[in-house]
C-alpha cells in the first residue's frame, strides 16, 4: 500500500537529491514503446535464483581452508566467490559439488593487457591442475578497478587476453572471464530509467567490455550495496525500503519511475534496473548481471544503528525470498562468509559475515529453496 501522498513526495524529493548523482545534462525523453517497461526487471533470466557467498580472508581467527566446504554446505550454499586464486582454497573444494568464482589480483592487469604468456602462466599454475576436480565457473580479472586510472586503460585488453588464453585450452565455455565493478561506475542512478555510466569510462571501457561479455556469453559482475546507499542518503531513504518491506505490510512504500512507469517497493530493484538502463543507454542489448557482492552489516560505529544483527538477518533473508519470487532471476553472492577483524577503515567493514571468525553462526538464515 502506498504512503500518503505528502509523505511519499517528501521522501522521493529527498531521494532524488541524495542518490541520483545526476550530471548537469538534462534528463532524456523516454517516450514511445519504452514507457511502462522495466528494461527486463533484471537483465538475467536464469530460471532459478542462485545464492552464493563471498570468502574474504582479512581475519585473524578464520578456520583453515580445509574447513570451508562443510561450513559452506551447512548454509545450503553451493557457490563461493574468492578474491584470489589460492591453490589451497581451490583444492579444498575438490569433489564437493561447490563451484568457485576466482579473482586475478589487480596488480596483474597491466601486464595481462599486453602479455599473453602471463595469462598462460596463470592458467597453467592456478587452473589446469585443479579444474577437473574443482568446479571453476568464472574468473574476475581484477576487482572494482574501472575508475582507477592506473588500471582503466588496461582493463578491457586484460580481460580479452585472458579469455584468449583460456580459449587455447578449450576451457572458455566452462570458465567465463569477466571483471567486477562497483556501482560507482554510474554517474546517474536515479530515476533508474535514466541511469548512465560515467562519461570517462562509458564509451571507452564499458561499451567494448559489455560487447565482449555479450559475445562470450559472460556475465556483467556488479557489487550492489543497498546499505551503503541507505547510509549515504540518511535520512532520505526509509530503512524498511532498503530492507525489502514485508510483502503483506499495511503501509508499503512504492516509488514509480516517472519516465518508465515502473513501480518499485525496494532499493535493490532500483539499483539493479539502474545498471540495465545504463547498458541500454550505450545502445547495447541486455546482458546477464551477477551481483558479485551484496549484504548488510551486523555492527558499526556508535550511532550507526542500522548496522545491527537483526537488520542483517532481515535483509539477507528477505533478499533470498525476493529473488525466489521474482519473475526473472539473478545470481547473487552474499558478502560475506566470515567477519573479518583485520579489515581497515570504519568499524562496519569488519562485520558483514554470516559467520563469526570461529565458524559459528551469527543468526539463522534459510537459504534452502522451499520443498
Amino acid at each position: 500500500m502506498m504512503m500518503m501522498i505528502t509523505t511519499q513526495n517528501a521522501f522521493w524529493i529527498l531521494l532524488i537529491f541524495s542518490i541520483s548523482m545526476a550530471s548537469a545534462s538534462t534528463i532524456p525523453s523516454l517516450g514511445g514503446p519504452g514507457i511502462g517497461t522495466n528494461y527486463g526487471r533484471y537483465s538475467s533470466n536464469l530460471g532459478a535464483p542462485e545464492i552464493g557467498i563471498n570468502y574474504g580472508r582479512y581475519g585473524s581467527n578464520l578456520p583453515p581452508p580445509e574447513a570451508l566446504p562443510s561450513l559452506v554446505t551447512s548454509l545450503s550454499i553451493k557457490h563461493v566467490k574468492t578474491f584470489d586464486m589460492d591453490p589451497r582454497i581451490t583444492t579444498s573444494f575438490a569433489n564437493t559439488g561447490i563451484s568457485l568464482s576466482l579473482c586475478i589480483p589487480n596488480d596483474k592487469i597491466p601486464i595481462l593487457s599486453t602479455n599473453l604468456s602471463e595469462a598462460d602462466s596463470i592458467i597453467r599454475t592456478f587452473i589446469l591442475p585443479y579444474h577437473k576436480t574443482t568446479i571453476i565457473t568464472s574468473i574476475s580479472v581484477g576487482n572494482e578497478v574501472s575508475l582507477l586510472p592506473q588500471f582503466t586503460p588496461h582493463l578491457v585488453s586484460a580481460v580479452v587476453n585472458f579469455h584468449r588464453a583460456i580459449k587455447r585450452y578449450r576451457l572458455h565455455k566452462k570458465i567465463k572471464v569477466t571483471t567486477t565493478h562497483s556501482l560507482a561506475i554510474l554517474s546517474r542512478r536515479f530515476p533508474p530509467s535514466t541511469a548512465r555510466f560515467h562519461n570517462s569510462i562509458g564509451e571507452s571501457v564499458l561499451k567494448p567490455l559489455v560487447r565482449f561479455l555479450q559475445r562470450t556469453k559472460s556475465p556483467l559482475m556488479v557489487n550492489v550495496y543497498p546499505y551503503l546507499a541507505y547510509k549515504q542518503s540518511f535520512p532520505s531513504i526509509p530503512l524498511d525500503f532498503a530492507l525489502f518491506q514485508p510483502v503483506n505490510g499495511s503501509k508499503r512504500r512504492m516509488y514509480r519511475d516517472p519516465y518508465s512507469g515502473v513501480a518499485y517497493t525496494n532499493l535493490f530493484d532500483i539499483m539493479m534496473d539502474s545498471v540495465d538502463s545504463a547498458v541500454k543507454a550505450l545502445g547495447l542489448p541486455k546482458i546477464p548481471v551477477v551481483v558479485s557482492e551484496i549484504g548488510w552489516p551486523s555492527s558499526g560505529d556508535p550511532g550507526e544503528v542500522a548496522a545491527s544483527l537483526e537488520n542483517a538477518r532481515v535483509f539477507n533473508q528477505r533478499l533470498v525470498e525476493h529473488l525466489r519470487r521474482g519473475e526473472k532471476k539473478v545470481t547473487v553472492y552474499i558478502f560475506a562468509l566470515f567477519d573479518e577483524d583485520q579489515k581497515t577503515g570504519a568499524t562496519v567493514e569488519k562485520h558483514w559475515g554470516l559467520l563469526y571468525g570461529n565458524g559459528s553462526r551469527k543468526y539463522d538464515l534459510n537459504i534452502s529453496p522451499p520443498v
